[in-house]
């Protein structure tokens, strides 16, 4: 047997495994060392801006900063800043804004 969709119902069907809201998962593993993994979830088209903040709140790594379509999303941290140097064992935050969505996470480096 061979099931073909017709165009309506792929195009259903690709609107059925998009999600239905914005989302930040929670990184794993975690604690991490040496990579982490962040997942997060676009309902729609947006402009997204995804960072690293140490505990003093200061920026240390940009992940994310461009237009993404609506999907289920996944990107990987490798514990350097934005010179490409390891940073110390300690907690960092990552934070997403895509659209009017804005959200954060705590998670922990260890050596």
């Amino acid at each position: 047997w061979v099931v073909t969709m017709s165009p309506v119902e792929q195009e259903e069907d690709e609107f059925a495994s998009l999600p239905k809201e914005f989302d930040l998962r929670q990184n794993y593993p975690n604690p991490f060392n040496p990579t982490t993994v962040i997942e997060y979830a676009l309902p729609k088209s947006s402009q997204v801006n995804i960072q690293i903040y140490n505990i003093l709140g200061q920026k240390v790594r940009n992940l994310v900063d461009e237009q993404q379509t609506a999907g289920y999303k996944m990107i990987n941290w490798d514990g350097r800043d934005d010179s490409g140097h390891e940073i110390s064992s300690g907690i960092y935050f990552y934070r997403i804004v895509a659209g009017n969505f804005v959200k954060c996470k705590k998670m922990t480096l260890l050596k």
